[in-house]
């Protein structure tokens, strides 16, 4: 059933319309009743309805200004104004606020009942329509991902503003900033007011909106271009905001709208290099050289400047990497991670309360990756490597000379068979006094400290080298391959084919 308010400052009234609509019968149910406009407003915020029916002349404030206040809450609320006053004037104010009905005092119970009824029948068809968007929306983004075949998309045909059998198809992904407060505004309509070509318009879908075209046959890719060029600038000019557009190529049949949308889903990555409000095909990007390279220089120097906690330094030389005009998006992506990596080798070395322990390395990644600018990749570099500092200066930690040695004799010789028991035979230790002060000193036991160290060279192997992931099992001392990938896949909450794979993104 749909709820119903009712608004009157003469309590007669409102008892009387409570009496004279058999509310059930047509589907609504009355939840609540206000002798003022003020207890109205109040009575909708805790309790939302959907239809009001409000008297128009009220002391303080007025049914209008109601009328106002609630559809500045939720614009899809219907409205009945009853009034003893036969004026254009109120009428036209009425009208102003898309008032379903004026109903003139005494109140006619077969008007009352039949505007009502109507009411019920909009909403209901709206109802349909909204459920069946919705299905259109959810069949698309199916379709788009090649999760349904074209018969998927026949019980909704008759609500897709593009044919099934037309020539030529795009798929774009609009990528938007900050929408400075002006969320109110359709973005839908600005695209379709510029249409020439059908289109369909599904928003917020993974934080961007999908627009799919059909096209004349005789259309080209520059007329394409041409027509998002437009599109961009009037959501720029309505929405004040940076915008990306990528426009996945012209395909022949709706059968290939998957392989344009991954061509736009590829092109995102490209506001990296290219900026904010740009307008993209992949002819714009085919130019672009891949650009291999290692950072290995780049990585010496940043863990340099952590390890001498030069804060100032360390800004300084990230932002001159990002500002490098010939990284590509891959690159940016590469440096990014391995700059993660690095923290993390220190984080470990240094005993930094676990900052990348387990799924935190992998969620820190994700966030990195997720991060749609070079500026905001910079920033995001700069704040992890800034509380990584911190955590440095509040945690120096001077370890005994006996377990510094063993410590260094770990990372000299992680590949090695070694063993607490030979290591304190070579310092004249008892093992089991050496494991007690080892533990305290470094919050791990031996072995965790030597499988810890394996796992961090091996990582390191996995994203400097083209080694196999086989023999990289065997250069860290894991005669068991299944086994390392275990033990690895524990540590860093990543198994070592999946890094390798982030690290090729």
């Amino acid at each position: 059933m749909y709820k119903v308010m009712l608004v009157d400052d003469e309590k007669l009234i409102l008892q009387g319309l409570l009496k004279i609509i058999e509310w059930d019968k047509i589907g609504l149910e009355v939840i609540q009743t206000a002798d003022n406009a003020i207890s109205a407003i109040e009575l909708f915020r805790k309790n939302p309805v959907n239809i009001v029916i409000t008297d128009i002349s009220m002391p303080k404030v007025t049914g209008l200004e109601l009328i106002k206040q609630i559809k500045a809450i939720d614009e899809n609320v219907k409205f009945i104004i009853l009034s003893g006053y036969d004026e254009f004037s109120y009428a036209k104010t009425a009208m102003k606020y898309k008032v379903e009905n004026y109903i003139l005092k005494p109140i006619n119970e077969e008007e009352l009942e039949e505007a009502l009824i109507k009411i019920v029948n909009t909403m209901n068809m709206e109802k349909e329509t909204q459920s069946l968007l919705l299905d259109k929306n959810r069949k698309l983004i199916q379709f788009i991902n090649g999760k349904i075949d074209k018969s998927g998309l026949s019980k909704i045909h008759q609500v897709i503003n593009i044919g099934l059998n037309e020539k030529r198809y795009t798929v774009s992904s609009i990528t938007f900033g900050q929408r400075d407060n002006k969320e109110n505004i359709n973005i839908s309509d600005i695209i379709e007011k510029n249409t020439y070509g059908k289109c369909e318009v599904i928003k917020n879908y993974d934080g961007q909106v999908i627009v799919v075209n059909s096209w004349n046959e005789n259309n080209t890719i520059k007329d394409v271009m041409n027509y998002f060029q437009s599109i961009k600038i009037n959501l720029l000019d309505e929405l004040n905001t940076d915008i990306f557009i990528g426009v996945g190529d012209l395909v022949d049949s709706i059968d290939k709208l998957k392989e344009s949308y991954s061509v736009a889903n590829k092109l995102k990555k490209y506001i990296l290099t290219e900026g904010s409000n740009a307008c993209l095909c992949k002819e714009d990007v085919s130019n672009i050289k891949a650009n291999k390279r290692s950072f290995s220089k780049e990585i010496e120097v940043i863990n340099k400047l952590i390890i001498e906690k030069n804060n100032s330094k360390l800004q300084d030389y990230i932002g001159l990497l990002f500002d490098d005009c010939n990284l590509t998006p891959k690159n940016i992506y590469d440096l990014s991670i391995k700059i993660i990596f690095c923290a993390d080798k220190i984080s470990e070395e240094f005993k930094l309360d676990n900052k990348y322990s387990k799924d935190s390395l992998s969620n820190t990644i994700v966030e990195l990756c997720n991060e749609s600018t070079r500026d905001n990749v910079k920033t995001f570099l700069i704040s992890e490597l800034e509380e990584l500092l911190l955590l440095m200066n509040v945690n120096t930690i001077k370890y005994s000379p006996v377990i510094s040695q063993i410590m260094k004799s770990v990372n000299e010789k992680y590949y090695e068979e070694l063993s607490l028991k030979t290591l304190a035979c070579q310092y004249n230790i008892n093992s089991s006094y050496l494991g007690q002060v080892f533990t305290k000193e470094l919050g791990v036991s031996f072995s965790e400290y030597l499988n810890s160290t394996k796992n961090i060279k091996a990582k390191e192997l996995i994203l400097n080298t083209n080694m196999k992931i086989n023999d990289i099992a065997k250069a860290v001392g894991y005669t068991d391959t299944s086994y390392f990938y275990r033990k690895f896949k524990k540590y860093y909450g990543v198994c070592p084919s999946t890094l390798r794979e982030i690290k090729n993104y």
